[in-house]
């Protein structure tokens, strides 16, 4: 779903990408390599650099980035920023190296994927709500989602951080993200590959045979749950604001 967002929006180089893990997702996204990619963590730099899907890559802190004022048209941060404690420091940051008239393009969560969660559902559905309080508190801190606003919110950060907004789109609805939380224990295997090999898969054939099955049975819930309003994550445009 980010990638059908982010694939539809204007992309005027040069183009960073602030937290760029190990680069699946601009190989993704991208047909040919991008210009910088940065992440504190030099392993997942490392990995990036085997995905040839940047032309540079540096190990370095989002608030901390090694560049001159307005250095790019582009800046784009996906599924990152939730994940930053000092988040003022990095949208000043951000600005600094942004071009006048350049865009940013965020995709973030709001404050309704912990509301969206199975067992927050399930506790508040009994009355609970307590107990769904904590839990979700316990979410937050375990995903390390140091931010998980509404979009009210979110919008007062950038526009204070001094972007403007361009354009706003709600997307994952509850529905869907509750499914994604339930299918999360699927995910493990993968997370143990990734750690001991490097790769989230064990093997592409035996992936090649399995994804079908997978999309069968999917396919059709996950269409009709992305009919429904989004909310659970968020995706904004933003421009520089004049005189900032």
């Amino acid at each position: 779903m980010e990638c059908d967002i982010l694939a539809q929006q204007q992309w005027q180089r040069p183009i960073l990408d602030v937290g760029c893990g190990d680069g699946i997702f601009v190989q993704q996204l991208f047909k040919d390599a991008i210009d910088t990619g940065i992440d504190k963590d030099p392993t997942e730099v490392d990995l990036a650099r085997k995905c040839n899907a940047y032309r540079e890559l540096i190990v370095c802190r989002a608030d901390k980035i090694p560049k001159p004022d307005a250095s790019y048209n582009t800046v784009f941060s996906n599924s990152v920023l939730e994940h930053i404690p000092d988040l003022a420091s990095v949208l000043k940051e951000i600005h600094r190296i942004l071009a006048p008239g350049g865009r940013l393009y965020i995709t973030i969560p709001t404050d309704r994927v912990e509301l969206a969660t199975a067992v927050a559902r399930a506790l508040s559905a009994l009355g609970l709500h307590s107990l769904s309080v904590r839990f979700r508190k316990f979410y937050n801190r375990f995903w390390r989602h140091y931010h998980a606003y509404n979009e009210q919110k979110w919008r007062e950060l950038l526009e204070a951080a001094g972007f403007a907004i361009v354009q706003e789109l709600p997307y994952v609805p509850d529905g869907l993200s509750t499914l994604c939380d339930i299918l999360t224990p699927v995910a493990l295997p993968s997370f143990f590959f990734r750690r001991i090999w490097g790769r989230w898969i064990s093997s592409s054939r035996l992936r090649s045979l399995t994804s079908g099955v997978i999309h069968a049975v999917l396919a059709s819930v996950v269409t009709n749950l992305k009919r429904r309003k989004g909310g659970c994550l968020v995706f904004y445009a933003l421009t520089k604001r004049s005189g900032m």
